[in-house]
Order: structure tokens, then C-alpha cells, then sequence
């Protein structure tokens, strides 16, 4: 896989889309005229390439009107989706407007699924306004900022997200903004020295 970083934009070359892959984009070809969006945690670590598997695909939105989010919800359903959670239209806005996630998968599918949520706190609204733009062989998605994630995974602290953080750290370390990173993971009150992230 060639990847190549350069400002806000990671172009990725000859990428195997796999299944997984495709689920998300055509998750994506229906969310995004609906509203901006940005993948977080442990799929962007995936897109690159790192082999793990996972059930789920976090993506985070802005806080949507209840009219708005029924627009989404009628085009995901006549899209080919269902939302696992035991709620109707309101009741699914009403869990995100709590901070609460929703489940979306491929209807009579339960994995993989998508975890959606509003924007909870300063720091989805940054992950947002910042998201990075990767351009996949037919399809571009936007991200989480590649700093941003490592300090997260660091501060989540389980052995698969430290080992995502140093995924992400060995493709990119000479392109992100040392730093940048450094005050990231300060706000997240984290260090990586001791796995090799040496900002």
C-alpha cells in the first residue's frame, strides 16, 4: 500500500478494498450529503492497513435538528441500513442528543456495525474542524487528525489502542507535527516514551 501525506490530505494508492472497507464508504456515500462527519479510533488505524479485525466504526457528526436527523434516518433505511438500537426516529435522536451512540448495519446484519455520535466536547469539535481528507482508489473519507488519534489511543490505554497509537506513529512520524502531538498528548495527560513515540 503507497500512502502519501501532505498538508490535510493522505492519498492512499493501490489499496485492496475489503469488505469492511466497502461497508464504510457506502455508510459514508449516504451520511455525507447529509452532514460533515469524521472516523475516529480504531478504523483509521484499519484503513492504513494494520490487520485486527473489529465490530464496529465509530463516526462522529454535529448535533442535528430532529428534522435533519429524519432525513439521514429515511435515507439510510431506503439505502439499505437499519439502526439496531429498539427505537423509532425520535427515540434514536433523543439517545444522541444524551451523548449516547447509535447502531447502523446493513439491514438483517448485525457486524460490522457503525457507532454514531454527536459532537459531545471541545475536542470532537476540533477532531471535526481538523478532520484530514483520505483519498481511497474511488472514494475519499475524512478522518480523525493523525496526532490526535495516537494521544487518544495512548490515553485509552488497552493494549489494542496502544498498539494502534504506534501503528499510526511508525506510518506517519515523519510527516505529522512533533509538536503539535506533544501538546496532544499533553491535553490527554499522556506520554509515549516508553513505546517509542518520542515527540
Amino acid at each position: 500500500m503507497d500512502i502519501q501525506y501532505s498538508d490535510r490530505k493522505i492519498v492512499v494508492g493501490e489499496k485492496y478494498l475489503t469488505m469492511l472497507d466497502q461497508f464504510v464508504l457506502d455508510f459514508i456515500r449516504i451520511l455525507e450529503p447529509e452532514t460533515p462527519y469524521v472516523i475516529v479510533s480504531g478504523y483509521v488505524a484499519i484503513l492504513f492497513g494494520r490487520s485486527r479485525g473489529t465490530e464496529d466504526v465509530d463516526i462522529l457528526i454535529p448535533l442535528l435538528e430532529q428534522e435533519a436527523f429524519f432525513r439521514l434516518h429515511d435515507a439510510l433505511v431506503h439505502g439499505g441500513f437499519e439502526f439496531l438500537n429498539a427505537e423509532d426516529a425520535n427515540g434514536l435522536h433523543d439517545m444522541l442528543s444524551k451523548n449516547m451512540g447509535i447502531r447502523i448495519a446493513r439491514a438483517g446484519q448485525f457486524i460490522p456495525n457503525i457507532e454514531l455520535k454527536f459532537l459531545k466536547d471541545d475536542v470532537d469539535r476540533i477532531v471535526l474542524r481538523d478532520r484530514i481528507e483520505v483519498s481511497l482508489p474511488d472514494a475519499n473519507v475524512f478522518i480523525s487528525p493523525i496526532g490526535i488519534q495516537i494521544a487518544y489511543k495512548l490515553y485509552l490505554g488497552s493494549q489494542k489502542d496502544i498498539e494502534d497509537a504506534l501503528y499510526l506513529w511508525e506510518i506517519f512520524k515523519d510527516d505529522l507535527d512533533h509538536a503539535g502531538l506533544k501538546c496532544q498528548m499533553e491535553i490527554f495527560g499522556v506520554r509515549g516514551d516508553e513505546y517509542g513515540i518520542v515527540v
